[in-house]
């Protein structure tokens, strides 16, 4: 993958049982950005995910690592460079650092085991999202909060070049939320990674995300800076609610007040 060009998709359309599910759908994130997918339910934001992950094949368009098209990738290159996130991850009876570790099975060789950099690179990710404690604890003993952030330390673990999150921040109390934004900001600064994140908190999305595409019924109906997206036509065309929206004077980034749903 060439790390200064972006992961993209370009006019990707696909369909799930027989419905269509993306429209026609561009959209990029570049090395450094943090881009974020905001929508009703059913707009197409895990859809997407999966298809700029490799998961779905569209049926039309394209995505495209660098100038590579996915799916002429070979797997595990594509889990070198892509690392993916789902909205929920099954527990399982391991405990929470062999999950975490997990994450750095794409780098190693057929038959070839953890080594000392991957256990450091694990315990660095479950630091950073504040599950170090969890270390020896069984996935399915923990809430489901905390296996979301066992599962956001995996698919930091991966390394990759392109991480793509699906609602990491649902299951999180307050404290939570505003951390986990601050570690993938951060990640974001210190690697310089290109980041796509589904999110229904839209103060998460104003604050964190330097651009924003918004979903209805499987297209993209606006894109760009969050004081662009987010208005007052925009949300009351896509979420049928009357807002208010102003520029918080403390952070600069668009506030939403909701009045009611539109008449």
């Amino acid at each position: 993958m060439d790390e200064g060009v972006p992961i993209r998709a370009n006019n990707v359309s696909v369909s799930l049982g027989g419905s269509q599910v993306l429209r026609s759908v561009s959209l990029e994130a570049r090395p450094g950005e943090l881009v974020g997918l905001i929508g009703p339910n059913g707009a197409g934001k895990s859809t997407l995910l999966r298809a700029l992950a490799g998961l779905l094949r569209p049926d039309s368009g394209s995505v495209r690592l660098g100038r590579t098209r996915l799916e002429r990738m070979k797997t595990g290159e594509r889990a070198r460079s892509v690392a993916f996130m789902p909205q929920q991850d099954a527990a399982h009876p391991f405990t929470a650092f062999e999950t975490v570790l997990m994450g750095r099975y794409a780098h190693l060789g057929r038959f070839e085991l953890e080594g000392r950099r991957d256990r450091r690179i694990a315990r660095e990710e479950m630091a950073r999202t504040d599950t170090e404690r969890f270390e020896s604890r069984q996935l399915d003993g923990l809430s489901g909060g905390e296996r979301q952030r066992v599962a956001l330390a995996r698919a930091l673990a991966q390394r990759t070049r392109v991480i793509l999150l699906d609602e990491p921040s649902s299951s999180l109390d307050l404290r939570y939320r505003l951390s986990i934004m601050e570690a993938l900001r951060r990640e974001i600064v210190e690697r310089g990674v290109a980041m796509v994140v589904a999110l229904h908190d839209i103060a998460l999305a104003a604050r964190y995300c330097d651009r924003l595409a918004m979903l209805s019924d499987g297209a993209i109906v606006s894109e760009g800076k969050p004081t662009d997206v987010l208005t007052q036509d925009n949300l009351r065309q896509v979420f049928g609610v009357d807002t208010s929206v102003q520029i918080d004077p403390a952070t600069g980034c668009p506030q939403v007040w909701l009045i009611g749903p539109t008449q």
